[in-house]
């Protein structure tokens, strides 16, 4: 703690050393406290991950899985406009997909476009805000004014994002994704039903 100027080859006192020196393990170094020999280590179950929506356990994986250019991306090449029409078979489309569509579009989507995709969300009853009807032809700013948008599309705006909306890349995997679009998809047909059910009682 000398003076301003002053000079000494003896070690500095560290009032605050702030964690600079500390026991730990940097990433990707080997660490023998666990059988695998990583320090890396997966998140414990049930956690919310932040950051990059990587399926982790194939990232850890011996011989990691890549996924195909339509299935990271919507599109069937790497042309602006060439959005896949369907959900890529890659999704492996099932209830369980449905219901993690479900569960992911509850959590990250219902709070803006509401909970029947009608663009009716907490978002546009307190604050005033127009977030994008989804499902409703009947009610205004319809998704699909002029004709049904690609699968592909509808995908590669969850994760990037469009107008006010900010993308989801960085929350949801690929998968979660598209089981959104499937969940989208099934909230499109189930208010449509409703809505000429409603129109045929009156």
């Amino acid at each position: 703690m000398g003076f301003r100027g002053s000079f000494s080859e003896n070690t500095p006192i560290e009032v605050f050393p702030d964690m600079d020196r500390q026991a730990k393990f940097k990433s990707q170094t080997k660490n023998p406290l666990f059988n695998d020999n990583r320090a890396d280590r997966l998140p414990v179950p049930g956690t919310a991950i932040r950051g990059t929506a990587l399926e982790l356990n194939n990232v850890f994986s011996e011989s990691p899985a890549f996924s195909n250019l339509a299935f990271r991306t919507g599109k069937t090449n790497d042309d602006s406009d060439s959005w896949v029409s369907k959900i890529p078979d890659e999704a492996a489309i099932d209830m369980s997909l449905m219901r993690l569509g479900k569960e992911r579009y509850d959590i990250h989507c219902a709070i803006c476009h509401g909970t029947y995709g009608n663009g009716i969300g907490v978002m546009k009853e307190f604050l005033g805000v127009a977030p994008r009807n989804l499902s409703d032809p009947e009610l205004p700013n319809y998704l699909e004014p002029a004709g049904p948008i690609p699968d592909g599309r509808i995908f590669h705006t969850i994760g990037m994002g469009a107008g006010s909306m900010l993308g989801l890349k960085d929350k949801l995997s690929p998968k979660e994704r598209w089981a959104i679009v499937l969940y989208v998809r099934m909230l499109q047909s189930y208010v449509s039903e409703a809505t000429t059910s409603e129109s045929k009682k009156s």
